[in-house]
C-alpha cells in the first residue's frame, strides 16, 4: 500500500508512519497546492490529509482528489471530531483518525480505507446519519434521487454515533469488523456520489 501524507510540520504534522509497517511513504508534502501535484504524480493508494493543511485547505483537496484522482482514498487527520472534519467527508475523504492516535491505529485505519472500508468518527457518523436522512425526505429528483441508506448501514452508523467501537458492532452480529467498515464505507460512497451530482447540477445551471 502506498501512502502520500500532506501536514506541515510547523502545526504538526498528521501521525507519523511507523518503521516495519507494510506501507511505502512515497512522500510527505507541506501545504495543499502541493498535495493535489503530488497525488497525481504519484497515484498513491491513501493520502493521509491533515484537515489543518496550508495553502489549499483540506476540503478542496478532497474535493479535486475526489474529481481528479478518484482512485486515491483519502484519510484525514483530526484533532477534533467537529464540522471542519465532517466537511472534509463531504468533500470526498473516507473518513477521519484522531491525530494523538497509536502507531497500530493508524495503521489499520490506512489499510482499511485502502480497501474501501470508512473509518468514521462518532460525530461525524451522527451527522452523516442525520444529512442523508434529511436529503432522503426531500422531494426525489427524477434524474438526480436522494440517497437512502439499507438498515444496516443505518445501524452501523447509528452505533458509531453512539461511539460504539466497529469491534464491538462486529462482535454482537458475529460478523467482521471489516464488513462494519465496509457498510459505513457504503453509506459514504452514497453521501459522495449525491454531492458530486449536487455540485454538476448547480455548475450546469449557472452556465
Amino acid at each position: 500500500m502506498t501512502v502520500l501524507i500532506a501536514g506541515d510540520p510547523g502545526i504538526g504534522a498528521p501521525p507519523a508512519i511507523p518503521a516495519g509497517a507494510e506501507i511505502d511513504v512515497v512522500g510527505q508534502v507541506d501545504t495543499g497546492n502541493e498535495a493535489i501535484s503530488m497525488v497525481l504524480t504519484e497515484l498513491p493508494d491513501v493520502l493521509l490529509l491533515d484537515t489543518r493543511i496550508l495553502e489549499t485547505d483540506a476540503r478542496a483537496v478532497c474535493r479535486r482528489i475526489r474529481e481528479w484522482a478518484p482512485a486515491t482514498r483519502v484519510l484525514a487527520a483530526t484533532e477534533h471530531d467537529d464540522e471542519q472534519a465532517y466537511t472534509t467527508v463531504v468533500a470526498g475523504a473516507a473518513g477521519a483518525v484522531r491525530r494523538d492516535v497509536d502507531n497500530a491505529t493508524i495503521v489499520a485505519a490506512l489499510s482499511e480505507v485502502a480497501r474501501g472500508e470508512s473509518v468514521l468518527l462518532p460525530r461525524m457518523a451522527s451527522r452523516l446519519l442525520h444529512d442523508l436522512d434529511a436529503w432522503a425526505e426531500r422531494s426525489a429528483d427524477p434524474l438526480h434521487p436522494p440517497p437512502t441508506l439499507t438498515a444496516t448501514e443505518r445501524e452501523v452508523l447509528t452505533r458509531i454515533g453512539q461511539g460504539v467501537d466497529p469491534a464491538m458492532i462486529a462482535v454482537t452480529h458475529a460478523v467482521t469488523s471489516h464488513l462494519v467498515n465496509l457498510h459505513a464505507g457504503f453509506a459514504v460512497a452514497k453521501l459522495h456520489r449525491y454531492v458530486l451530482g449536487s455540485e454538476r447540477i448547480a455548475a450546469d445551471r449557472r452556465r
